[in-house]
């Protein structure tokens, strides 16, 4: 993968990128539409790399791609034309792409924040002692044994 290329490659790559991020949006191979334009993939990831703006849109093309090839996987589920054995093949490499390139909603697993964030209890800890102490104060507290499963209530009587 090159990672410069020329002013000219890059006057070219310039000239025909929305086309290449439009084609890309409706799930066309990179190389594909490399190829097209007489261009390598390298050029386009060079040409990309050289400006963050022209990542994100390289990465939004890439996300709605997903949508574009789960409907394509959708549509090849439906194609009663197609050998079942080679429609599920291609639904399966479709949908693998797809988690390639948008795993928040195409992934098979679910992900988890794992960062904990603590609650301090101390502060509803005390109003409630505080309460308590109140209500022995006032006498409507009543002290006495609790009972549990393990208990014999029985030998308490």
């Amino acid at each position: 993968m090159a990672s410069r290329i020329g002013a000219e490659q890059a006057a070219k790559v310039a000239a025909v990128w929305p086309d290449v991020l439009s084609r890309l949006r409706v799930g066309e191979l990179v190389s594909k539409v490399a190829e097209s334009y007489d261009l390598s993939r390298g050029d386009l990831w060079a040409y990309r790399n050289a400006d963050p703006n022209l990542r994100g849109a390289w990465a939004d093309a890439m996300l709605d791609s997903a949508d574009a090839l789960c409907e394509i996987a959708l549509e090849t589920a439906s194609n009663t034309d197609i050998d079942a054995k080679r429609a599920q093949v291609m639904c399966n490499m479709l949908m693998l792409v797809a988690e390639k390139r948008n795993p928040e909603r195409y992934a098979q697993r679910s992900r988890h924040d794992i960062n904990v964030k603590t609650l301090d209890l101390t502060p509803i800890l005390q109003r409630a002692e505080a309460r308590l102490a109140l209500a022995q104060a006032a006498g409507q507290v009543i002290e006495g044994v609790v009972l549990s499963r393990e208990t014999d209530a029985n030998a308490l009587m």
